[in-house]
């Protein structure tokens, strides 16, 4: 049986891959959608956000592949969409 110990004697490089690993082989999408939300986080902590390999398209891409696996999810996120068009069609609107 693995313990805590035997986890931290390991590598951040090897803890990243035993987990993701584990999330990808279990499906657990809620834990990997998770840590994709924490990067931002951890680079920033770093100073290093604009060098992060995070960026736009790797953001819009993970979504639209979650939202692929599961179309159910759009009409689940509709009041988000609504949301964020109106408050930034509003501010587009009283700035021109």
């Amino acid at each position: 049986m693995i313990t805590r110990d035997d986890l931290e004697s390991l590598s951040s490089h090897q803890l990243h891959d035993r987990a993701v690993d584990m999330g990808k082989a279990e499906g657990d999408i809620d834990w990997l959608w998770g840590l994709l939300g924490s990067i931002p986080a951890a680079e920033g902590q770093l100073g290093e956000l604009d060098d992060s390999g995070l960026d736009i398209s790797h953001i819009v891409s993970a979504i639209n592949g979650y939202v692929r696996a599961d179309r159910s999810t759009e009409e689940t996120l509709r009041p988000q969409y609504v949301d964020y068009l109106l408050e930034h069609l509003e501010t587009s609107c009283h700035q021109g």
